[in-house]
């Protein structure tokens, strides 16, 4: 084997190993609540983590972001899916709102707990929801009745942004 040096990333190791990276990543910075806050409400989906016991469960969600500490989802529901029985089952969820654009990235974590939202904050939901959800195609078939959808909210007990950008 033939030790080499790549010129442009400066990685140093044997013919045989190949570079995976050109550049190097930079290192991740806390965000500030303010860029944070704008990520919720600039991105519009995220992943919502469940969980029952030792088992987890994500699902891909559009959502609102009330632009203080409240996010709602639109849930398709169904009683007999799994993802109810995980919201059921769970004391506090993690939803994860990533943003990369190679080689740069953010990320805000909120947890708290998910509950429906009552019917005297619909309004809230729909308003939350039309400033910044992102609304994905509607993926039932023909041969699959739709299901209902519901509101559901998350209060922001814990947000937390990280970047590789610095000064967010």
């Amino acid at each position: 084997m033939n030790k080499t040096e790549d010129e442009e990333t400066g990685y140093e190791g044997t013919s045989d190993e190949q570079v995976t990276e050109a550049t190097p990543e930079p290192p991740d910075v806390q965000m500030a609540p303010k860029a944070s806050a704008e990520l919720l409400e600039g991105q519009g989906w995220g992943c919502l983590t469940l969980a029952d016991g030792g088992e987890a469960y994500s699902v891909p969600l559009s959502f609102g972001y009330d632009g203080d500490s409240t996010l709602y989802f639109q849930v398709q529901t169904d009683d007999d899916s799994d993802k109810m029985a995980y919201m059921d089952a769970t004391t506090t969820a993690t939803f994860l709102v990533p943003e990369v654009q190679p080689p740069e990235w953010s990320s805000v974590v909120v947890r708290g707990g998910v509950e429906r939202v009552p019917d005297e904050e619909v309004e809230a939901a729909y308003s939350a929801f039309a400033d910044n959800a992102w609304f994905p195609t509607c993926p039932w078939t023909a041969d699959k009745d739709p299901t209902e959808v519901e509101f559901y909210k998350m209060e922001a007990e814990e947000l937390t942004g990280r970047t590789s950008v610095a000064g967010q």
